[in-house]
């Protein structure tokens, strides 16, 4: 097995200038925000919500963040993630998904227009879909390119229990493949 990272099912596209990956400023949180928002929304993505939910659940979990929580968090990527996540479990599961195109806001950029889907991204989503709760979400952890150590402190799990959820979850994608 490599320890390379393989491309996420689901990506945001670089089109647009994105600050480079890496630590964030923390005076500057319009860095972090365009930095963010989108990888938060495709995480979501993973987790089994459709891009109106999870667009409405990062949404919810960056603006908790303000005014000031984000400056004191010691990683606040990790936070805006977990946070992110209960506001989607939280959302009803009887929303309807609006038909209507995300209208374009003054002074920011709605995250829905950075994502691109594939047809064999959707595949992957629709496989991912199928995995129990526990694996889809250390499986989305995972994709968004956590260490086990940092998905188990995120998840209060233990780091072995991390990497068999993981395992389990691969051997179900192959299967769900026929790889």
């Amino acid at each position: 097995m490599t320890t390379e990272q393989s491309p996420s099912p689901v990506h945001a596209t670089t089109e647009q200038t994105l600050p480079p990956p890496g630590p964030f400023r923390r005076h500057d949180f319009n860095a972090f925000y365009t930095q963010e928002m989108s990888s938060v929304t495709v995480f979501l993505i993973h987790q089994g919500a459709s891009p109106y939910e999870a667009a409405d659940a990062a949404h919810e979990a960056m603006a908790k963040l303000l005014p000031d929580l984000w400056r004191t968090l010691e990683h606040p990527r990790a936070w805006l993630r977990v946070s992110a996540q209960r506001c989607y479990w939280r959302q009803s599961n009887t929303r309807a998904t609006p038909t209507d195109p995300v209208p374009d806001r003054p002074g920011g950029t709605c995250p829905l227009a950075t994502v691109v889907i594939s047809e064999f991204q959707q595949t992957v989503l629709d496989a991912l879909r199928q995995l129990p709760p526990t694996m889809r979400t250390v499986m989305a952890w995972d994709i968004d390119g956590f260490t086990y150590t940092e998905i188990a402190d995120a998840l209060t799990m233990s780091p072995a229990a991390v990497r068999q959820n993981i395992s389990r979850a691969r051997k179900r994608l192959i299967t769900l493949f026929s790889l």
